[in-house]
């Protein structure tokens, strides 16, 4: 079974600060990755208008259920 990994990716879209959860495989999340993940969230605005990307681990899990806390 393959683990995840989470990361917090925050960023601006426009003048608003928002920020996302995002799972994957890899053990790393660079911020060009992250902007593929936020884009595909908001296909509606303009790629320019998402900004500041920032992704910080949240750590992983091998079987994690959904709605259970993660703790690093």
């Amino acid at each position: 079974m393959s683990r995840n990994h989470y990361f917090l990716v925050s960023y601006r879209l426009g003048k608003q600060k928002k920020s996302t959860e995002v799972q994957t495989a890899a053990p790393v999340l660079t911020p060009e990755q992250a902007r593929y993940h936020i884009e595909s969230l908001h296909s509606s605005e303009l790629p320019s208008e998402i900004t500041d990307i920032d992704v910080k681990p949240l750590g992983d899990s091998t079987d994690q259920e959904p709605g259970q806390q993660r703790h690093t």
